[in-house]
């Protein structure tokens, strides 16, 4: 997948103290989530992938860590909420009462 390339430092605009706009760290933050709840482990993570890598997309390696770091932010929070949800005991219906 290539990305569009900008020119000059993103780091100062608004919203983007890691060079990536809130709606596309939310966008890669969602992704790692679905892939959690699929049951992937977070060593999947796309950014991985050759043609993900700076060195096929031409882009800044600091933005694609950002990138790497936001899919795996999401993984993460997913698993634990996952597992947080495991632990808890099942909700009793008020029909097995009876």
């Amino acid at each position: 997948m290539k990305r569009r390339s900008t020119t000059g430092s993103v780091s100062n605009r608004p919203g983007r103290k890691d060079g990536l706009p809130p709606a596309e760290r939310a966008e890669l933050r969602r992704q790692g989530a679905k892939a959690a709840v699929r049951g992937e482990e977070g060593h999947v993570n796309p950014m991985d992938e050759q043609s993900n890598r700076p060195s096929s997309t031409g882009e800044c390696p600091d933005v694609w860590q950002s990138r790497k770091d936001a899919w795996q932010e999401g993984h993460d929070a997913q698993s634990r909420n996952d597992e947080r949800a495991e632990a808890l005991p099942p909700k009793r219906n008020s029909k097995d009462e009876r």
